[in-house]
């Protein structure tokens, strides 16, 4: 039986603001990408639009994820971020870029964390045949001997990995999970569902599945429209359900992927949709998913 909408607080724990002049990808020409025309995002989306776009839905704090500014540009983003931070309060977490892979990578997570609101770190996993939806060199890349080396550097840290692969790469994911243990995790976009055929979806439950199996691992429900060029009630449903039905509520949070997914949705269609959604569970586990695991989850 559905509850009410949800009208409690809310974290929004994947989101990027930025202004187009420092973000190489941006940048012309523009070039094919793996959540297709992005034009409508190639300006500038900085703070004020964004705490306009979520502020009166609800959300009292933000996670920004690196906006992925573009080589040797790391801690320069971070920076800019804290400064934003500073002066509006939001994002009130920051997910840092850091090549873990690199031979300085203890050094640049040392400079990462002079800075009070970076919380965990980003380093590229997804890989598929498709030029566009490659962000490491090959599938199995999380057990390259200099990832790992410097992966093994984030629990000394007291930092978590945001984890983005692709279904198919979930047995290299479950190797990397099984030798971390003490390293918290969370799979970004719900683990990538790329395509709507039942095959696709039958092969994304069985990674999640795989994956669910480690307790620390986390999952968040962001990016849901990406490869979809847009988000229906029915497509989330599938997706939100599922997620919760294989992780439980109390590892599953909420996340937007804003503003790409503002090319095709503004913030109060797009979450409007989530709420739906989750008003089919009882008010503890929507606000559970909605604000309570971002905030022990992030330290927010």
């Amino acid at each position: 039986m559905s509850q009410a909408l949800y009208d409690g607080p809310m974290i929004d724990t994947h989101h990027h603001i930025w202004l187009r002049k420092d973000v190489a990808w941006l940048a012309d020409p523009p070039i094919p990408r793996m959540f297709g025309d992005y034009f409508g995002i190639r300006r500038d989306y900085p703070v004020e639009e964004w705490m306009a776009d979520i502020v009166p839905q609800g959300a009292v704090k933000s996670v920004q994820v690196t906006a992925m500014w573009g080589p040797g540009k790391a801690l320069e983003e971070t920076t800019w971020l804290q400064a934003v931070a500073d002066k509006h309060g939001y994002p009130h977490g920051i997910v840092a870029n850091v090549d873990l892979a690199a031979p300085d990578a203890g050094a640049a997570l040392k400079a990462q964390q002079q800075y009070p609101n970076v919380r965990g770190v980003r380093h590229m996993l997804y890989y598929d045949k498709q030029p566009e939806r490659q962000g490491c060199p090959r599938p199995d890349f999380c057990n390259d001997g200099n990832f790992r080396r410097g992966f093994a550097l984030l629990e000394q840290h007291g930092l978590h990995f945001e984890l983005q692969i692709y279904p198919y790469q979930a047995k290299h994911a479950a190797e990397l999970l099984a030798a971390f243990p003490d390293v918290r995790m969370i799979l970004v976009h719900a683990g990538m569902l790329t395509e709507r055929t039942q095959s696709a979806i039958d092969e994304w439950r069985a990674a999640l599945t795989m994956l669910a199996a480690f307790p620390n691992l986390h999952v968040k429900l962001s990016g849901l429209g990406m490869y979809s060029m847009g988000l229906t009630y029915p497509q989330a449903r599938q997706v939100i359900r599922d997620t919760i039905q294989i992780f439980g509520v109390e590892r599953t949070i909420y996340g937007s992927n804003f503003p790409l997914e503002k090319l095709h949705l503004s913030y109060a269609d797009f979450f409007g949709i989530y709420r739906r959604v989750m008003a089919e569970y009882p008010s503890a586990d929507q606000r559970a998913v909605f604000h309570d695991n971002a905030a022990r989850f992030y330290r927010l």
